[in-house]
């Protein structure tokens, strides 16, 4: 006998698809966004090689 079902550990719990947002949207035509999460500050910067870097 075949089963085709997944186990049922795999199926309980499902998370739905994360938000997705592009790096545009958060950037807005600038080059560096400051985050607030809590008390901490992040700031996230597009390089000049077009990479995303995000620091504390």
């Amino acid at each position: 006998m075949q089963q085709n079902a997944e186990p049922a550990s795999r199926n309980q719990g499902a998370q739905p698809e994360p938000r997705r947002l592009s790096s545009s949207q958060l950037l807005r035509g600038d080059r560096r966004v400051v985050i607030e999460h809590g008390d901490a500050r992040y700031t996230l910067l597009l390089t000049r090689n077009d990479k995303l870097i995000l620091v504390k």
